[in-house]
């Protein structure tokens, strides 16, 4: 039974890389026609339209937040992060993009330290170091020109470790459900209003992506929250490495964009030292009621 369940978790983890990755897929696919900012939109309007079933589902108890404040406040700084994530995608192989994605954790783990006032010690400054190394084997600063959608991609991840910690303070409080309706609630109007200045209407078949796209979004979300529910952070943690065997193959068989090992390189040892981060915080609570403290991404 206890085997079986780890299998379900597995792939509950796995189908969250892979729906994950799907949703960045359509992103891509739509940036040659589209500005950005467009798809943006269209993927929160369908987000929201999709997520709207739920709330009134569960009899609009999603509305009920302790903190509207914090909600806005998240969902103003994952526009920025949105912007400069769907930029970057459009401008990128998919696959490094992908990597470079794995900084968020680093950033979040920085941001704690500086923004909640957490300790860090030796091992966790390692960690930290050893994963920024890891962005340098990736960007090779001085012998490969330094692409603008790294640097977007790097300001998407850094911005987005600010989501992140205000997540974790909303989950305190909020389900995830109200915390996922408030942010698509507060930043579809947003880029509604920017997308009036790049507008351009949209084919059937770009809306069938955006749907595609939404729905990606919530399966990916669904899982990663379902296998965090069933098991430790310190089995699913490991599993999203599984993101970048996604990013890969479809780079490659749907964009026709060749392998680069250093990216690959770079990645492995960017994800080491996450998942180094994420054990020590596992061992240092072991035997206390304190959860361990998950970066994962609540539907971008």
């Amino acid at each position: 039974m206890k085997n079986n369940k780890l299998i379900s978790v597995a792939f509950l983890a796995i189908g969250a890389t892979l729906f994950g990755s799907l949703m960045g897929t359509g992103v891509k696919f739509l940036s040659d026609d589209l500005h950005p900012i467009i798809i943006c939109f269209w993927r929160c309007l369908i987000g929201l339209i999709l997520i709207t079933p739920f709330v009134v589902r569960n009899n609009f108890k999603a509305l009920e937040t302790k903190n509207m404040r914090l909600q806005i406040i998240r969902a103003s700084i994952n526009i920025l992060s949105m912007i400069c994530w769907f930029s970057a995608i459009g401008m990128m192989h998919f696959e490094k993009a992908t990597a470079l994605g794995f900084t968020t954790p680093l950033f979040t783990t920085l941001l704690a330290v500086i923004v909640l006032g957490e300790v860090i010690r030796f091992h966790r400054t390692a960690a930290l170091i050893l994963g920024f190394i890891g962005i340098l084997i990736i960007i090779r600063p001085g012998y490969m020109p330094f692409e603008l959608g790294v640097i977007l991609m790097l300001i998407a991840s850094f911005s987005f470790s600010f989501v992140l910690i205000f997540v974790k303070k909303l989950s305190a409080t909020d389900s995830s459900l109200t915390i996922i309706f408030y942010h698509l609630l507060y930043m579809t109007p947003v880029f509604f209003i920017l997308a009036l200045f790049y507008w351009e209407n949209i084919s059937l078949n770009q809306l069938i992506v955006f749907v595609f796209m939404g729905a990606s979004g919530l399966l990916s979300h669904w899982c990663l929250a379902q296998a965090f529910k069933f098991s430790d952070t310190t089995f699913v943690m490991p599993l999203q490495f599984t993101k970048l065997i996604w990013a890969s193959l479809i780079g490659l068989f749907i964009f026709s964009e060749k392998p680069d090992i250093w990216t690959w390189l770079g990645g492995i040892v960017i994800f080491i030292s996450v998942v180094y981060i994420t054990y020590r915080e596992a061992f240092k609570k072991k035997g206390t009621e304190k959860p361990i403290q998950v970066d994962r991404a609540i539907i971008n």
